[in-house]
């Protein structure tokens, strides 16, 4: 199934519910691959044929746990600097917000 709020493609004509159906009979997408032969006619028909939607989708949604990372922690900490913040919200004179930081 797709997801236009994060632009995942999907397979087109697979919804919600079968996607969700054939996860709980599968296991996962590895196990509907491999168990192409079992689902309905139109379903295996429309995976058969966006295979690569599939892949990409599901290559898409993964959450990366071994990106990277280019810097220490330390230096990506927000550091408030008081005095432009100050002197910021005098300007826009944000009476309110200054007695938050005062």
């Amino acid at each position: 199934m797709g997801d236009t709020a994060d632009n995942y493609p999907g397979v087109k004509g697979i919804g919600e519910k079968t996607a969700i159906k054939s996860l709980v009979e599968y296991g996962s997408v590895e196990g509907i691959i491999e168990n192409l032969a079992q689902p309905p006619k139109g379903v295996r028909t429309k995976i058969e044929t966006q295979l690569d939607m599939l892949h990409l989708s599901r290559d898409l949604a993964r959450i990366r746990c071994d990106a990277p990372l280019e810097c220490a922690l330390e230096t990506a900490a927000w550091v408030l600097d008081g005095h432009s913040v100050i002197a910021k919200f005098e300007e826009l004179e944000f009476k309110g917000l200054m007695k938050l930081i005062g």
